[in-house]
């Protein structure tokens, strides 16, 4: 929306997006709307609408064995149409539940956001393609996305083998290192960088103590914001204005509890 020479841009953040188990039961029948409720005029008045993918959408893939999963979450293919009905421009894939069908999944689950028109960053079938941003354009200015996540280190993408861009939240890590000259070097030719961060462990309501010093040196190296899920779903945002001075972003954050129940 401009006003005299301002432009505000409203950026929607949702956490983990489980359309598995029950919710994949339940569409079935209902529409693909149905999941986000009377929420959904939130997601209308957003210009743009990042969530965290926490399940496969792919109907092929068989549950991952390789190693110990007692929860493997999926739903069916066409419910992209539910992304689609809220209007979500991009998607985080690094979490602890984008192999849970395999390789397998995780490919034609990526083939599916494409055919969509959805972004998405974090998976890949090899490390490089995985720690890719996402990068497109709305009202004129590009916006960058990149995903990264400290579970799952037996999923960690490699150039041998795909998988998710895994991170220990741990600063002199050589992971940790690259991760913010990604970022320095994504934010030279965007306007304004989200970074997602899947991590720390499960249902948390205080950011663990390592988390701000990472969160703060991800933002010295150019990201605007870091947009946490799952432990305590939190935002660590720069001091606006962020572009020009006649400019600003409002950033809105919506948190919505993992739905798996009807």
């Amino acid at each position: 929306m401009e006003n005299q020479g301002t432009l505000q841009m409203r950026l929607l953040f949702v956490g983990d997006v489980m359309l598995g188990r029950l919710v994949n039961a339940v569409l079935q029948e209902k529409p693909p709307a149905y999941p986000w409720g009377d929420t959904l005029s939130l997601f209308y008045h957003a210009d743009v609408r990042l969530c965290n993918l926490e399940c496969v959408i792919s109907d092929w893939g068989t549950p991952w064995s390789a190693t110990p999963k007692v929860f493997h979450f999926r739903t069916d293919a066409k419910n992209i149409a539910t992304l689609k009905a809220a209007s979500i421009d991009a998607v985080s894939l690094a979490n602890n539940h984008t192999l849970d069908f395999e390789y397998e999944g995780l490919f034609h689950m990526m083939s599916t956001l494409d055919a969509a028109g959805i972004h998405y960053a974090g998976a890949g079938a090899t490390i490089t393609e995985a720690s890719e941003a996402a990068i497109w354009e709305v009202k004129g200015k590009k916006l960058g996305l990149i995903a990264f996540t400290d579970n799952e280190p037996g999923w960690e993408a490699t150039e041998e083998q795909p998988g998710l861009v895994y991170i220990p939240i741990e600063l002199k890590d050589k992971r940790a290192v690259k991760l913010l000259e990604l970022v320095s070097k994504t934010k030279a030719v965007v306007d304004f960088l989200v970074v997602s961060a899947h991590w720390g462990s499960n249902w948390g309501y205080i950011p663990p103590a390592e988390h701000i010093p990472f969160a703060h040196a991800l933002i010295d190296a150019g990201a605007d914001v870091i947009f946490g899920h799952s432990v305590a779903p939190a935002i660590f945002s720069k001091i606006m204005p962020l572009m020009k001075e006649s400019e600003m972003i409002r950033v809105f954050c919506l948190l919505l509890k993992r739905m798996d129940r009807p």
